[in-house]
């Protein structure tokens, strides 16, 4: 939800306790294992408890295939944007997990969402060698992460996708996130950036790290 006065998302969660009450929510309906050919959807409900149709699925946006498996999806952005007015929560980013393609909803409307964009399976093994889009996160700077559990043939580990403001894949990076402990809230140091989609044999993902005086990173304490 945006506000007059700052950018989408809230500040903290003793400002979204105040704000005004939801009047729909959007899930995602799966046909996995139920032995029905059909596309998964994405379903918006009415949860306002004085409208004529609260509790009831007011719309169902079906995806273009069948077998997606739609899994954790999310935001364009989020409350660590909450002071950036040139933000707005717009766009879900919806991952199938099982066909590795990624669809893009606009939610304009917000009771009738309607796919803007598909980014195919192809395009993501080209650009990135991942697959299985597994969670996605909506980051400070305007970017979306999406992790990925596979490489190009299905097999582990994954890495991390992501997706700039146009949705185009930017491909895998090293990036440094700063948390705010005082504040809260999560930023990518600007500073920081190393590009493997640049690699001298093409792209590669980049995959955990590790310091060599060891920390909390990769140190294990018992």
């Amino acid at each position: 939800m945006a506000h007059a006065c700052c950018g989408p998302g809230y500040a903290s969660p003793e400002v979204a306790m105040k704000a005004e009450r939801e009047k729909i929510l959007y899930t995602i309906a799966l046909y996995t294992g139920t032995g029905i050919e059909e596309p998964d959807y994405l379903a918006t409900i009415d949860v306002d408890p004085d409208s004529s149709t609260y509790s009831q699925v007011i719309h169902r946006l079906p995806m273009p295939y069948i077998g997606d498996e739609l899994h954790h999806f999310g935001w364009n952005t989020c409350s660590s944007c909450h002071n950036d007015t040139s933000k707005s929560r717009r766009f879900l980013v919806i991952p199938g997990i099982r066909s590795s393609r990624i669809y893009i909803v606009d939610t304009a409307d917000a009771k009738a969402p309607e796919i803007h964009k598909v980014i195919e399976p192809e395009e993501i093994r080209e650009k990135t060698n991942l697959t299985a889009p597994h969670t996605v996160h909506c980051l400070a700077d305007g970017h979306v992460m999406v992790s990925m559990l596979g490489d190009r043939e299905g097999n582990g580990p994954g890495g991390f996708l992501l997706l700039d403001e146009n949705f185009d894949i930017a491909g895998s990076y090293l990036l440094q996130i700063d948390c705010d402990t005082e504040n809260g809230g999560l930023r990518i140091n600007e500073n920081f950036y190393v590009d493997f989609g640049q690699e001298p044999a093409g792209p590669s993902r980049a995959h955990e790290m590790r310091y060599p005086g060891g920390d909390s990173t990769s140190d294990i304490w018992v």
